[in-house]
């Protein structure tokens, strides 16, 4: 099933800002949690729903809702381009604005501007993308003081 990215957003069935209680409750438990509860009061909490392809980050200082996206699933589309599975020259192609962000060996990350979305390629090969919302204005929209 075809999974669309809105930049700044989500993707159309997880949007940024929804509390991990909402999540649970439509996707289920998932697979595997990273740093529970966001003990180490630095990184989120990630949700990972590996049949799925996704993995996703909580932000404590929120009170728990998504702010990050990974996704390995190659069904996860954006502007009409599969971008998973995709070599760097065709990427490039698809995405003009897109700027090199890291290079490090085998690993490089492209992050299209503007719009928070980083593309994350080993041996040349698009393997993740990780989207992000604007963080300014999530940060004004759900701080914990409003």
């Amino acid at each position: 099933k075809i999974m669309n990215i809105l930049p700044l957003k989500g993707i159309d069935k997880l949007q940024f800002g929804t509390y991990k209680s909402d999540i649970l409750k439509s996707l289920g438990k998932p697979d595997s949690i990273e740093n529970l509860d966001a003990k180490d009061e630095v990184s989120s909490e990630i949700y990972y729903y590996d049949s799925m392809g996704l993995g996703l980050y909580f932000d404590k200082d929120t009170g728990f809702r998504l702010w990050g996206l990974s996704i390995t699933d190659p069904a996860i589309q954006l502007n009409g381009v599969f971008p998973i599975g995709m070599s760097e020259t065709d990427l490039l192609k698809a995405f003009p604005a897109i700027v090199l962000d890291v290079s490090d060996g085998e690993f490089k990350e492209y992050l299209l501007p503007e719009q928070e979305v980083e593309f994350y390629l080993k041996g040349n090969v698009v393997q993740r993308v990780m989207l992000s919302p604007d963080l300014e204005e999530y940060s004004v929209k759900y701080s914990s003081k409003n």
